[in-house]
């Protein structure tokens, strides 16, 4: 459902980002009221996102050194989303919608996706090898992000292959499509969390600081912190300890595992 009025603290946090079409729609939009995605700010931000992610997407990695990936990366993923920081990493293709509107924190990894293909070889007149092959469909999306209002990403998240973060939404009223008004709440993925493959998230969710989610869930409402959620919609299974109580488990087995940096 649409929000009546604008909030002041969603508006605040936009206006620190880079390149905001900032205008009386825009704040309509990122606040969850309706708003008309036509007006031209909008669209020129959506036209420039474009532009921008398919740099991104079409970098040639036979170009550039393995150990120089990460900084060419960096780089133009700075260009795309409204902040982003160090030692963050998303595997091509990413498809979002304003980018402006994304703040990714650090140390996250966001996977690719793969379609497998199953092939049938003939060999001579009476073998057949058949099997699956792992192929990186070109036009296929590892991450999808539709951010009419805000993506707020903490550090240390980890997302899985094809995970759509959704923040627009629209009424159910044929009506409200006709006059093609819509509205958009904010995403909210606190620290540490693991966003399982094809996960889908909608709008104004906040998944809580160290959660997991399990993949092919739908997340219609918030997740607690350290919460292991899975299901459509997603419903929390169990809790797991905090970091810090982890630290002081001896018998887990991560404990005295050294981080190696990228």
């Amino acid at each position: 459902m649409a929000a009546t009025e604008k909030r002041p603290e969603i508006i605040a946090l936009a206006r620190e980002l880079k390149d905001v079409p900032m205008c009386e729609e825009y704040e309509r939009m990122v606040s969850g009221m309706m708003y008309n995605p036509n007006t031209p700010k909008l669209l020129e931000a959506r036209h420039r996102c474009r532009g921008l992610a398919a740099d991104y997407n079409s970098l040639d990695t036979k170009t550039v050194p393995y150990d120089q990936i990460y900084e060419k990366r960096i780089e133009l993923l700075r260009r795309v989303v409204g902040k982003v920081g160090d030692g963050t990493f998303i595997e091509p293709p990413f498809m979002p919608d304003y980018g402006c509107n994304i703040i990714i924190g650090k140390d996250c990894f966001v996977n690719w996706k793969y379609v497998y293909v199953h092939v049938h070889v003939h060999v001579a007149r009476r073998f057949v090898v058949s099997g699956w092959i792992r192929w990186i469909k070109t036009d296929s999306i590892s991450l999808t992000v539709l951010d009419t209002s805000l993506v707020v990403i903490g550090d240390r998240v980890q997302i899985g292959t094809n995970v759509s973060i959704i923040t627009a939404g629209h009424d159910t009223s044929i009506l409200s499509r006709r006059k093609f008004v819509e509205f958009g709440h904010p995403v909210f993925i606190e620290d540490d969390c693991w966003i399982g493959a094809n996960v889908v998230i909608l709008p104004g969710v906040r998944i809580g600081q160290g959660s997991t989610i399990g993949a092919g869930s739908i997340v219609t409402k918030d997740i607690p912190p350290f919460s292991v959620a899975m299901g459509s919609p997603c419903r929390v299974k169990r809790t797991i300890p905090s970091a810090e109580e982890e630290e002081q488990d001896e018998t887990n087995p991560f404990r005295n595992l050294v981080r190696e940096d990228r």
